[in-house]
């Protein structure tokens, strides 16, 4: 069987060492191909398999996959291969690999197998590869992976197994076309066994992080939404603490659904969370109150941070109780004012980025006409992007904002100020006046909002009642009130809050 010890240092002078890092979920006819021609070349000694250790998710489902499934796989494959070994990464596979290179000897060489189509069109991660190597008197080389002319691809083959029975015959299939079928059948068996919901193996991995960062009392521990890829959790401590904790280390691409959506990495989101909640604490919140961070770890896509007022209720629980808000209201207003006169830094890396994620943004606007208005409109701002009464928390006197992941340094402020309005007619009673939300912030803002701002306003609070897919025929009407709003030139402040305060 493939050893899954690390590599000892070789003795300079012979053959290379041939790292093959990946995501493996699971390991394909293509990988085995690769990993043949690397131990079929006579210029190398052996071959490093490196697995991501990162869970993959099966598209369309709520499961995903332990990376640890690979290596066991890898196992089956390569039975008797005594030159090749397996290792799970830390954290990235390529990071890993990227790592021989400080553990390698002078003189030792590296070959570095890569997919085809990654060779081709560059990866930025390799670019510095053989300067490092030299400065260390190593030798590294970076090669493709040969496919063989095999076309499967490990997402559809997540897909298949997905679908239980009926995809076993395309699963197997997609196998090495070597395996015996006493092998297919135990591969088969390990991934249907190692299939899990996205969220337990998101609360193994984390658990044990924590634990390291010095974070291990708890008394309870809840996932908070089971449909994120990026999973959120309620931790109890013995003391009585309320802590959240976001997990991000095994997400990649767009978070699911529209308000969570907008096709960023999930990891980056901390970063920006953390960010945005440094500069608003730099101005106090502007009255609201912030969550406090406990600990991050960027590598691994862990925040914790206490829980934000918890005796407290969401914004979106009074409206939907019928409870006075009128108040909480006022002061959402003003903060978005305020947050709305900042000149941010980037959130991301660099402005441009933050203006392609203003852009995805807008890209899940159904009413191309706002969208070309407030594309139009985008300037420099504190922009929340995610400004839900469901994010918004109050306990006695004191109110706090929670979620700001989405945040961006660039957009139409009116898209901030009309989401909320949308999202808060769509939780409130009918007749509630929430017009105190729109009256606050032009009171901050007067003066600097441009001629179309209402009209673009109420079209943005249209397009959250859209999105909210309600068959109610009072929200469908709202929307529709709002939206003959937006087409008004210019915008008409009496229009807009006559309709926030009931449609009276």
């Amino acid at each position: 069987m493939a050893s899954t010890e690390s590599v000892p240092d070789r003795r300079p002078g012979g053959g290379a060492t041939a790292l093959f890092p990946g995501a493996f979920q699971p390991p394909h006819g293509a990988h085995l191909a690769a990993v043949r021609y690397l131990r079929q070349r006579s210029d190398v000694d052996r071959v490093v398999v490196i697995i991501s250790n990162r869970n993959r998710g099966i598209p369309g489902t709520r499961l995903s996959l332990d990376a640890r499934l690979s290596q066991r796989i890898w196992q089956i494959y390569l039975e008797g291969a005594s030159d090749v070994r397996i290792e799970i990464a830390p954290h990235t596979a390529v990071d890993h690999a990227l790592r021989f290179v400080e553990r390698a000897m002078p003189g030792e060489r590296l070959l570095y197998c890569i997919g085809e189509d990654d060779l081709k069109a560059g990866d930025a991660r390799f670019d510095s590869l053989r300067a490092r190597a030299t400065e260390r008197g190593v030798e590294a080389d970076v090669v493709s992976a040969p496919t063989a002319g095999i076309p499967v691809r490990a997402t559809g083959m997540r897909k298949l197994l997905a679908l239980g029975e009926s995809g076993r015959a395309g699963f197997l299939d997609s196998l090495p076309a070597e395996l015996s079928d006493d092998q297919r059948e135990r591969v088969w068996r390990l991934c249907q066994d190692g299939i899990r919901h996205v969220s337990d193996l998101a609360l193994e991995r984390l658990l044990p992080l924590l634990a390291e960062a010095g974070f291990d009392a708890f008394t309870a521990a809840l996932c908070l939404d089971r449909t994120r890829i990026d999973p959120v959790f309620r931790f109890a401590t013995a003391d009585g603490r309320r802590l959240i904790a976001r997990y991000a280390g095994d997400a990649e691409g767009a978070d699911g659904g529209v308000d969570h959506g907008m096709g960023r990495k999930p990891r980056r989101a901390l970063k920006v969370e953390r960010r945005t909640l440094a500069l608003l604490r730099a101005h106090k919140g502007f009255g609201l109150s912030l969550p406090r961070e406990r600990h991050f770890d960027r590598r691994r896509g862990v925040l914790l941070m206490d829980e934000l007022l918890p005796d407290g209720q969401t914004l979106a629980a009074r409206l939907r109780a019928g409870v006075p808000v009128g108040d909480t209201l006022a002061r959402c207003g003003h903060f978005l004012a305020r947050c709305h006169g900042l000149w941010p830094d980037p959130l991301r890396n660099a402005a441009e980025e933050d203006r392609t994620h203003w852009e995805a943004r807008l890209d899940h606007c159904t009413d191309r006409d706002l969208q070309a208005a407030s594309r139009s409109a985008a300037r420099p701002a504190l922009m929340w992007l995610h400004a839900t009464a469901g994010g918004l928390r109050i306990d006695g006197y004191r109110v706090g904002a929670v979620d700001f992941e989405h945040a961006g340094s660039w957009g139409d402020p009116a898209a901030d100020l009309g989401t909320l309005l949308g999202d808060c007619i769509a939780h409130a009673r009918p007749g509630t006046d929430l017009g105190a939300l729109p009256a606050a912030y032009r009171e901050v803002a007067r003066g600097t909002e441009d001629p179309g701002f209402a009209g673009r306003v109420a079209g943005w609070a249209a397009e959250r009642l859209r999105h909210s897919g309600s068959a109610d025929e009072r929200l469908v009407a709202r929307g529709a009130a709002l939206a003959h709003i937006c087409r008004q030139t210019p915008g008409d402040w009496t229009a807009l809050l006559d309709e926030a305060m009931g449609g009276r």
